[in-house]
């Protein structure tokens, strides 16, 4: 009598999820290149021409979170691309080979006034009526402002607000009263050929899990039910991740005046 094969059980370990939240990945290259985990995330406001050759030999792991401003080459972020110049390195990712669902644009901040609605006006027409590069979906963040008791309204995140440097473009940052309807008259006027996240979407999420054929669930060998992503105190902007870049972010030597960072 043949005795019975018994098949060891595979057990697949839950994947790491990690992020580049803070700092130029451009400038830091080997720092995360050599700690990738099954999949990444990497924020970044440049896409140089070595970034993107890692990215395209890591891109069965790497989802991009472009971050635009439309104030690259400007006082506010003078070490930053134009959004002409990001626009062509996006296209040169994608036509060597990234996967652009693999790629989320992030405008971010957009100033709350006629600056930030040309400039989203300018990244509006680019990302949707270009064929070469016609995304479907977005995100955008607006500056946060909290209202003090005199009524006028100041940038709320006091390491912006305490640089001396930006102390003098302050005016370049006040509300305009009428930016909120203006906003939102000019993404209606795109709803048919572009999807918005104006905050509704965790900063990381099934987005970015879905394309590298996961939900957010797992179950573990014991049958145990897990997140792959969990959230601080549920909070989706606050997401508990393994962290390649530094663990108390700081301003990188690019210095944007608006960078919510410490110096």
């Amino acid at each position: 009598m043949v005795d019975s094969i018994i098949i060891p059980k595979i057990i697949v370990p839950k994947p790491v999820v990690s992020w580049w939240k803070s700092s130029d990945p451009c400038l830091y290259i080997n720092k995360w290149r050599n700690s990738l985990t099954e999949i990444n995330i990497i924020e970044t406001k440049r896409l140089s021409d070595e970034f993107i050759q890692i990215c395209l030999y890591e891109k069965s792991r790497i989802f991009l979170h472009v971050n635009i401003t439309g104030m690259g080459q400007t006082v506010f972020e003078p070490n930053i691309p134009t959004v002409k110049e990001t626009f062509k390195q996006i296209q040169k990712l994608i036509e060597l080979g990234f996967p652009q669902k693999q790629i989320l644009v992030c405008v971010k901040p957009i100033l709350p006034n006629e600056n930030g609605l040309n400039a989203l006006k300018l990244l509006l027409k680019v990302f949707t009526e270009f064929k070469m590069l016609r995304l479907r979906f977005v995100r955008f963040n607006v500056l946060a402002y909290f209202q003090i008791e005199n009524g006028k309204y100041v940038v709320s995140n006091k390491n912006v607000t305490s640089r001396d440097s930006t102390k003098k473009i302050m005016p370049w940052l006040s509300r305009s009263q009428t930016f909120w309807k203006d906003y939102y008259k000019l993404i209606d006027n795109y709803q048919s050929i572009i999807c918005v996240d104006k905050g509704d979407e965790a900063i990381i999420g099934i987005r970015e899990l879905i394309v590298f054929g996961y939900k957010n669930e797992w179950i573990t060998a014991d049958g145990v039910r897990e997140k792959i992503i969990d959230y601080e105190k549920g909070n989706k902007y606050k997401p508990i991740l393994n962290i390649l870049s530094d663990s108390n972010p700081t301003r990188c030597k690019n210095r944007c005046l608006l960078c919510p960072w410490r110096y």
